[in-house]
This record gives structure tokens, C-alpha cells and sequence, in this order.
């Protein structure tokens, strides 16, 4: 059987159907991937805000995020090669990257001749008043799309509130002296870096660290959150390559990410990934500023 994997881009949801603004593209892919499985297309999606992991276990997808950056994104892999990326590709070209013989769907029940849509059942057309050809699909699609997106807020709702919970019982933080006090041994600590005078977490960016926490336990990579003391020896140090506040990604004591400015648990899942991709750092590294 053939396997397809999906990576995507983050996204508010899993499909990126979500929100009050959904992308036309994205309720298309969607579907043409659902066609894809009824053809007997075994297909996976991975998104980089739920599954930041997965983007570091393919190898090949984490050599194009690493020379490429998120834009390469979607990337389309089948059987580990990557075979589309930057774009989400059409039904027609899905099918022929999978091999499948892709005829394209003129709806109705009286295929492509048929000018029903212009005209009643009695004038140029070949098929009956209760052809469902005559029906509008708009509405039907319209209800169903709202259906979707109704669907898939209540889930949202839930899992955040659940995420929440989750995070309030880790909630945490241990206070950092030197960063040789973090065990190599663990997957990932973010280290939260305050201004000199203000050492208090601010509520938006501690639900973003505690959320990041929880999607990653979820795929079984602990994440250790930590503050560190503008009065440690180590503080002038660090503060000095980025702009507080702001994290200190580190991955398995060696790779590092800085994250400052608008911090939120997308970006920290990036720094993560970024951080894990062979001690690299990211587009939030102060040393690609100049």
C-alpha cells in the first residue's frame, strides 16, 4: 500500500478547516485527500503545531526545513521521498504522483453533456426533474462546511481547556542559576529570560509555555520550564543575545533557539524543532540579526 504523508505548516487545527476565516485550498486538500484513502492511499497528516516531532524523525523533511525554512511547507513525502512542497498540489496531481488513474468528476448523473445548470429538466437536458443535478449544491455544501467548522471549534474548545489543566498541574517553574544545572539527558527545557526588574511571567506567555509543555508530553518529549534570576552569574550572558523577555530553547543540553517579541506556543514548538535540528538555530537566532 501505498503511504502519503501530509506535513503542514502550523495551523489552528489539524486541517487548518477552522477559524472564522477558513482558506477555500485547504477545504479542497482536505477533500482530495479523502478521495485519496478511498482509493486505497494510506494518508498521514502531521502538523508543526501538534506534531513538532515527526518533522525531526523524517530525515528528509528536516534537511529541507533546514536549508529551505518553513516555507518549503507543505512538504508531501510517499514512502520517505519527498515528491511536492511549498504548495498544496490538485486532485489531478495527487493521483498522479500516487499512480492513479484520475478522471475528472463532472457531478450530476448525466455526465458532461448534460446542461442542466442553465436550463429546467424539460428544455436541453438529459435527465429528469428529480436528477439530484438540479439541486443546488451550494447549500448542501454550505451546511456541511458549517457542520465542520462547528465541529471542529467544540473540539478546539475542549482540547484547549484540557491543555489547560493539564498545564496547571506542571505548573512549575524551577529557578535557574547556570545553565549547567539542566540535565543533557532531558528533550527540552525552556528557560524564561525576565527584564531586569520585572521577573514575573506575564499571563500570555506563561499559558504559551505550559501549552507547549502539554503538546509535547503528548508525544511523550518532557519539556522542563525554567526562570532564570537576573541575579544568576550566567544572566548578562545570555540576556545579551536576545532582547528580554524572551526563551532560551535548549535541546538535549547542546542545540539552542531564542524566542523574543510576540512569544506563543506555535513559535515555541518551532523553537523546539529548530533547536533539535542538529544544535542549529532558527530565523529567531539573534545571530542572524543584524
Amino acid at each position: 500500500m501505498i503511504k502519503l504523508e501530509v506535513f503542514d505548516p502550523a495551523m489552528c487545527c489539524a486541517t487548518g478547516i477552522c477559524g472564522n476565516s477558513v482558506d477555500p485550498k485547504l477545504v479542497t486538500f482536505a477533500s482530495d485527500l479523502e478521495w485519496l484513502k478511498k482509493q486505497g492511499i494510506d494518508v498521514v497528516r502531521h502538523g508543526l503545531s501538534f506534531e513538532p516531532a515527526e518533522f525531526v524523525k523524517n530525515e528528509a523533511v528536516k534537511n529541507t526545513l533546514q536549508s529551505d525554512g518553513n516555507e518549503c511547507l507543505p512538504i508531501i513525502v510517499i514512502d520517505n521521498k519527498i515528491v511536492s512542497k511549498a504548495c498544496y498540489p490538485s486532485r489531478e496531481k495527487l493521483a498522479e504522483i500516487c499512480g492513479l488513474e484520475y478522471k475528472e468528476d463532472f457531478g450530476g448523473c448525466c455526465g458532461s453533456e448534460c446542461d442542466c445548470s442553465n436550463a429546467p429538466a424539460e428544455e436541453n437536458c438529459c435527465c429528469p426533474p428529480d436528477c439530484d443535478c438540479h439541486q443546488s449544491p451550494v447549500s448542501d455544501n454550505s451546511k456541511k462546511m458549517l457542520f465542520i467548522i462547528v465541529l471542529l471549534i467544540m473540539v478546539g474548545i475542549i482540547a484547549f481547556k484540557f491543555s489547560c489543566k493539564a498545564g496547571a498541574a506542571e505548573n512549575t517553574y524551577k529557578n535557574l542559576t547556570s545553565i549547567s544545572q539542566i540535565n543533557s539527558k532531558e528533550d527540552v527545557a525552556f528557560i524564561y529570560i525576565p527584564t531586569i526588574g520585572n521577573e514575573k511571567i506575564n499571563g500570555k506567555i506563561k499559558e504559551a509555555m505550559l501549552s507547549a509543555q502539554s503538546t509535547l508530553k503528548a508525544k511523550n518529549i518532557s519539556a522542563s520550564l525554567y526562570l532564570m534570576s537576573p541575579k544568576s552569574l550566567e544572566y548578562a550572558q545570555v540576556a545579551s543575545q536576545t532582547t528580554p523577555p524572551a526563551i532560551l530553547t535548549i535541546y538535549k543540553g547542546k542545540g539552542k533557539n531564542y524566542v523574543s517579541g510576540t512569544i506563543n506556543q506555535t513559535k515555541l514548538l518551532q523553537s523546539y524543532m529548530a533547536a533539535s535540528l542538529s544544535g542549529g538555530c532558527g530565523a529567531e537566532c539573534p545571530c542572524h540579526k543584524k
